[in-house]
């Protein structure tokens, strides 16, 4: 996380550094296939893990702005991002997970000079993360840190279109419950929602 964090930072202040005086707003959505996984850790009165692995559909949109560099362009732009919801079983008890993002992402587009109008980019974002998750014991929701690192490559269309097919990885934050009776009972469940997400989406530049 800390390193995420930091090539976060370092991208921030890279993009400050950016022309400051062309700025091009975009809006963007995206379809995603989403590998999905859930684990939670018990420890206390009772030791356990359970998993979630499943593979849901998801989709975001996105409003940001583009600024053009010397080799390239950075993005800055607001995401929402929400996946389906993943299921699994363990020892036959039907486990649920919902994840949702609000995030601030920063990337960066290389400019291959080609004739060719394919751009590859690498990017980070930070943001805030919903987790929902379902058993029959009950439910348990937060709200913590969510972080994502990727890349991918984008294709234009023409002056105002193009395509986009992209990779991250994204902790939807983790967080932890304690149920405890002083001197009695103590139980302590932690929870860790992750995602490899494949994104396929089309972006308008105004």
């Amino acid at each position: 996380m800390n390193k995420i964090l930091l090539l976060a930072g370092v991208a921030c202040i890279m993009a400050a550094n950016a022309s400051a005086f062309e700025f091009n707003p975009y809006v963007a959505a995206k379809a995603k296939y989403t590998f999905t996984r859930g684990d939670v850790k018990t420890t206390g009165a009772v030791n356990d893990k359970t998993h979630i692995r499943d593979e849901v559909a998801g989709g975001s949109v996105a409003l940001g702005t583009i600024m053009p560099t010397l080799t390239g362009a950075f993005r800055l732009e607001g995401e929402f991002t929400k996946n389906g919801e993943a299921e699994d079983n363990h020892y036959g008890t039907k486990l649920k997970l919902k994840t949702y993002a609000a995030l601030f992402n920063v990337y960066y587009d290389l400019n291959l000079r080609t004739a060719v109008p394919v751009t590859p980019y690498v990017g980070v974002g930070i943001g805030f993360g919903r987790s929902e998750y379902k058993s029959p014991l009950g439910n348990k929701k937060d709200t913590n840190v969510a972080l994502q690192i990727g890349g991918g490559v984008n294709y234009q269309i023409n002056r105002n279109f193009s395509l986009d097919l992209g990779y991250r990885y994204i902790t939807y934050g983790d967080f932890d419950k304690t149920y405890e009776v002083p001197g009695i009972y103590y139980m302590k469940q932690e929870y860790k929602p992750r995602a490899h997400e494949i994104l396929l989406g089309v972006r308008y530049t105004f």
